[in-house]
């Protein structure tokens, strides 16, 4: 069995790439409802010239619905359409047409009985407000580069992907919006290390060890879980310390070889609506706790 493995990434786009992403999006839903129209007239016309005594071979030529023929159906008019179709990719029309070609199918085989679940309704148009502006590539230069940090897309150019930096700047604004306070342990905060029961802490701890044993006083815990019990508890110190000092098990880098030892050490506070370090040592940080009141 083939199996086909996905990736989702988030982008930091600068603002002339959201724009031309933007433009993309909107290409697919112009592509889109200008299909669906025609679609529709062509249905509505047919079914009046019925009503005429018309003969099925007399009819209006129907437009298929097929992916290909509805991209027939837009390459002729296109440049009255959309006169600006060359600023964008192709993949952003085909992406528009290709999305009304699922749903006119899903239509059709949930009228015919082709189809099981709940009625399918005939396509509506895209909003251009309320829709979630979208499109996909899937020929031309796609590829993430090898510094793993950006990827690149057809006319879109080389963009950049979301870090953890940003993650963290979110969540600095977002806790201070809603009137809370975001903790940061500090890099060198051994959480995985350290035991939540009785606070020894470990000198090593393989990444492939999933299960947290400690030596000291025998628990066994899933080593995910320890590890958020302790930054629990780190923000629930800070938290309830107000502006002094509050005692926590951690350290201050990286730990020393020597075998397991049990640590204690008084981590820094943070000020109501602020971020705050813990501990006072100005080290990178790669633990983000939010708490909000």
């Amino acid at each position: 069995m083939k199996a086909i493995q996905a990736y989702r990434y988030a982008l930091d786009l600068t603002p002339a790439q959201e724009r031309a992403a933007l433009a993309h999006a909107g290409a697919a839903r112009v592509a889109h409802n200008w299909a669906l129209a025609r679609v529709a007239a062509v249905m509505n016309q047919r079914a009046a010239e019925r009503t005429y005594g018309v003969a099925d071979a007399d009819l209006t030529p129907a437009i298929g619905w097929s992916l290909p023929a509805l991209r027939k159906a837009w390459n002729a008019p296109k440049d009255e359409a959309a006169p600006w179709w060359r600023e964008c990719s192709k993949e952003a029309f085909n992406t528009g047409l290709d999305a009304l070609a699922r749903a006119l199918k899903n239509w059709s085989d949930s009228r015919t009985g082709k189809r099981a679940g709940r009625p399918v309704g005939f396509p509506r148009f895209k909003s251009r407000r309320r829709s979630v502006p979208s499109v996909r590539f899937t020929t031309g230069p796609i590829r993430v580069e090898p510094d793993r940090k950006h990827v690149v897309l057809p006319r879109l150019g080389r963009l950049k992907l979301h870090g953890f930096g940003e993650l963290r700047r979110q969540l600095a604004y977002k806790t201070q919006w809603n009137g809370g306070r975001l903790i940061v342990a500090d890099r060198w905060y051994p959480s995985s290390k350290t035991c939540s029961g009785c606070g020894a802490v470990k000198t090593k701890l393989a990444l492939s060890e999933r299960t947290y044993t400690c030596t000291t006083c025998g628990m066994v815990l899933d080593r995910d879980l320890n590890a958020a019990r302790n930054l629990a508890a780190l923000a629930t110190g800070v938290d309830t310390a107000g502006s002094g000092p509050v005692t926590g098990r951690g350290a201050d880098r990286k730990t020393r070889p020597g075998g397991q030892v049990a640590t204690k050490r008084q981590p820094g506070t943070a000020i109501a609506d602020q971020t705050g370090t813990v501990p006072p040592q100005g080290r990178t940080t790669d633990h983000v706790l939010a708490r909000a009141h």
